[in-house]
């Protein structure tokens, strides 16, 4: 392990700031955003349902979320970066939580949470740091029917001054006030 310098830590602040931009684009839905995280050659392979360009994983992937009735969060745990001697490549391992809720064949709905990891060869061209190839690796899942309170009964979804998270440009994160 190298110490880190002002370049290192910068290096290291620049990717995370991908791996969160990736997370926040995921949840909202916003295939901008979530291209801007990768290199147009950069390729994804996420587990059995997808292995080929990442762009083109990014269309067909919201595409689908803009179907989905309900919302899913990714939340970033661990983040380990091992920055290479070239400064230019970077190998990284983020520990995900990912939330998410779909309704099974009767239309119920079901929470599922799952423990995973992305594993990515960041490379830095023309100064940016973004992916060029993620791997995903699933480590544990909890699936479980709908059972929401809303802190028992402290929240009330339907209230004007609650702002529940949507998809999209729509959603509180993309205002400014």
């Amino acid at each position: 392990m190298t110490a880190n310098t002002l370049e290192t830590l910068i290096a290291k602040q620049d990717i995370y700031d991908v791996l969160t931009n990736y997370a926040r684009g995921v949840d909202r839905a916003d295939g901008e955003l979530l291209k801007s995280c990768y290199h147009a050659d950069a390729i994804e392979e996420h587990g059995n349902t997808y292995n080929g360009p990442a762009h083109a994983y990014v269309d067909g992937a919201v595409a689908r979320m803009a179907k989905l009735r309900h919302p899913m969060a990714h939340y970033l745990c661990n983040v380990n970066i091992d920055l290479q001697d070239d400064a230019k490549t970077a190998f990284v391992e983020t520990y995900v939580l990912t939330f998410a809720r779909f309704d099974d064949a009767d239309g119920k709905a079901n929470d599922t949470l799952t423990g995973g990891r992305l594993v990515d060869k960041f490379e830095r061209r023309d100064g940016a740091w973004k992916i060029a190839h993620r791997k995903m690796a699933l480590d544990w899942n909890r699936d479980a029917p709908q059972a929401e309170g809303w802190c028992l009964g402290m929240f009330d979804p339907s209230h004007p001054d609650l702002n529940m998270g949507t998809r999209g440009r729509g959603d509180l994160s993309y205002q400014r006030f």
